[in-house]
């Protein structure tokens, strides 16, 4: 989508970033335990069946809401947008689709103002919004340190990075961002068809903010957090295995896709966590560059660069 700008130029609609997942809980203590001392998030905000955390060293009031729910999965994710104008923008864009949206209240969710629900084709929704308030960085604002002296846990992750979401009609999902959200492709996964399959997609320089892969409606598959290099994946396998949290079965590896160091582990509810790192940048800018293929016999590379597998339920385990 672009709008007229001061001169009648031609300008991207700003949704800038991911900004925060809302997810369910099966028990919000446990969960709660979970993303402070094993993410590495600190808590935010509290109210009546929800919790709100953040990264250390992000300002905006969260990345994750946890909800008391009586399943796993996700509520909806949120986008933060550059100028209060695209979600005008953005919802007639979404009604000309055919797609339902409605308005949020500002303060409906602790710290953040007015903002626009788009239901994709895949069933996920998405929040953007404009205002954010922001609880600064635990290091501090003014003469911050570099070490933080009250730390439960592990050492923090630095951001919450992307989601990839599970559901019917990825193609179309991912042709809405494109075309009325102006979000780049920077990967895709064919089949033996020549066609498409999953969409990994961005609204700034890193490789993807969102991906899509075929699966149940409306569902998860991981929330990715950013760490700072491969020894600090490491390191977080060994405090996995201290907590007795189980990690995914390949353990520490790499994707071909984005070429990060990953390991995949899950919260109290069944959610699929991530931790990563080495992330290449991407142009912000969409069709700019052409996006990388995966197809045939080097799928599999794709997903996991050293085995060259992928064990069945990478893909069908989804809450």
């Amino acid at each position: 989508m672009r709008r007229d700008g001061i001169n009648g130029e031609e300008i991207i609609m700003a949704v800038s970033r991911i900004s925060y997942l809302s997810i369910y809980a099966l028990d919000l203590a446990a969960s709660e335990k979970h993303y402070t001392e094993v993410i590495g998030l600190r808590v935010t905000g509290r109210e009546a069946g929800r919790v709100y955390l953040q990264a250390h060293e992000s300002q905006d009031h969260h990345c994750i809401v946890l909800n008391a729910a009586d399943r796993a999965g996700v509520d909806h994710i949120g986008f933060k947008v550059n100028d209060p104008a695209d979600l005008g923008e953005a919802e007639a864009g979404a009604k000309t689709w055919g797609l339902k949206t409605w308005r949020v209240a500002a303060g409906e969710l602790q710290g953040q103002g007015e903002g626009l629900k788009i239901e994709l084709p895949s069933g996920h929704i998405f929040n953007l919004f404009y205002h954010s308030g922001k609880v600064g960085y635990s290091y501090g604002m003014k003469d911050p340190d570099i070490i933080l002296d009250q730390l439960t846990g592990v050492w923090p992750v630095t951001h919450l990075d992307h989601t990839l979401l599970a559901g019917n009609d990825c193609d179309k999902s991912a042709k809405f961002l494109q075309e009325v959200l102006d979000f780049n492709v920077t990967e895709t996964i064919h089949g033996p068809d020549g066609n498409p399959f999953a969409f990994f997609l961005t609204t700034s320089n890193t490789i993807h903010n969102v991906a899509f892969a075929p699966g149940p409606p409306n569902s998860l598959h991981h929330i990715a957090f950013y760490v700072n290099d491969r020894a600090d994946v490491i390191r977080r396998v060994d405090m996995l295995k201290h907590r007795k949290v189980a990690t995914f079965d390949y353990g520490i590896s790499r994707h071909g896709v984005a070429g990060v160091s990953t390991v995949y582990f899950h919260d109290p509810s069944g959610n699929r966590n991530e931790f990563q790192c080495g992330i290449y940048e991407a142009s912000s800018i969409p069709n700019r560059v052409p996006p990388i293929v995966w197809a045939g016999e080097n799928i599999p590379r794709g997903v996991f660069y050293y085995e060259s597998a992928v064990l069945a339920n990478f893909f069908e385990v989804v809450t």
